[in-house]
């Protein structure tokens, strides 16, 4: 008789949902890259500015790439534990032959298909530059088509990326003084293309620079190390509020 009410208990628990714990959320980080062309919106975006950020971006003394492996390491070492899903390996995801073959029908992702301006995307070996696509229909928007990719092995899809602004910090006109302005950028995408959460947070460069016929100084010498600073400012507080934000946003991934 006793073994009998024990079966029974063994078979009810689990449909009462008290059996063993199913595991973490898994989630498939499908792009992660740095925008190279520092965003003018806070000075101006006229003709003369546009090529000047054009250049800037095109010179191979403006190397953002030591930013972007830092900050990649840091996500995956230090940012990943204070999420509430586990993150798919990274070869699963770049080594995917689905998600090798995607091309956005934004263009981003073939360099034969881009025009010189959409050319701004450095990535991580392996990863595609992939943006939002928020105001076409939803079934064409990467990240749905990413959910499709990966639906057998996530339970969302993430975007990571980083980019950076110009900012006055002190002075107008031509007497302004510049600073760099990070951004990071974390979005999270659900199994029914829902926005889980999107993590927007941002520092400021310590240095300035100044304005030359309403144009920001483009030296390389001294814009690189300032966005290196914003980067590093960025990156140490992000660690320290990561845990309460993803913890706040978990209850969104059930």
């Amino acid at each position: 008789m006793k073994f009998i009410k024990y079966f029974l208990i063994l078979a009810i628990v689990p449909v009462l949902g008290f059996g063993p714990p199913q595991g973490k959320k898994k989630v498939a980080v499908t792009t992660f890259y740095v925008n190279k062309y520092i965003g003018t919106e806070g000075l101006g975006s006229g003709a003369s500015m546009v090529a000047a950020i054009s250049t800037l971006a095109d010179d191979p003394n403006f190397n953002l790439q030591p930013i972007l492996d830092k900050f990649h390491k840091t996500f995956f070492t230090e940012y990943a534990k204070s999420f509430p899903f586990d993150l798919l390996p990274e070869e699963e995801v770049t080594g995917n032959e689905d998600y090798k073959a995607y091309e956005s029908r934004f263009g981003e992702t073939s360099d034969a298909d881009r025009s010189k301006m959409a050319q701004r995307y450095l990535v991580i070996d392996g990863y595609k530059p992939l943006i939002e696509g928020a105001l076409i229909k939803k079934e064409n928007r990467n990240q749905t088509k990413m959910i499709e990719i990966f639906d057998a092995n996530a339970d969302g899809v993430m975007f990571v990326n980083m980019d950076y602004s110009f900012i006055t910090k002190g002075g107008v006109g031509p007497l302004a003084a510049v600073g760099i302005k990070a951004f990071v950028r974390i979005k999270l995408w659900n199994k029914e293309s829902k926005k889980v959460f999107a993590i927007n947070e941002s520092a400021v460069s310590k240095a300035t620079v100044g304005m030359v016929g309403g144009i920001p100084v483009m030296d390389t010498d001294k814009l690189l190390p300032m966005c290196q600073d914003a980067s590093d400012r960025l990156l140490e507080d992000l660690k320290k509020r990561l845990p309460k934000i993803a913890a706040r946003s978990a209850k969104k991934f059930q």
